[in-house]
């Protein structure tokens, strides 16, 4: 049970250790290219629209076999 309580004490005063640190400074901030977010916003929400269209369409598919068999 000490080795327990040790190693978590040991673990804390590393974490510790580490939060003490200066920071190191920060990189230039440089102004991104919103083209690949662009381009990932028409892929996401394309395939969210393709998908509901496939589920639209296949419930009227089983809807339309359903009326036909009863």
């Amino acid at each position: 049970m000490t080795r327990f309580f040790s190693g978590i004490f040991l673990s804390f005063m590393s974490l510790l250790a580490h939060a003490i640190q200066e920071p190191a400074a920060a990189p230039p901030s440089t102004s991104a290219d919103p083209t690949a977010m662009i381009i990932f916003a028409i892929v996401f929400f394309g395939a969210i629209g393709i998908s509901v269209w496939f589920m639209w369409r296949n419930d009227r598919k089983h809807k339309a076999r359903d009326s036909e068999t009863k």
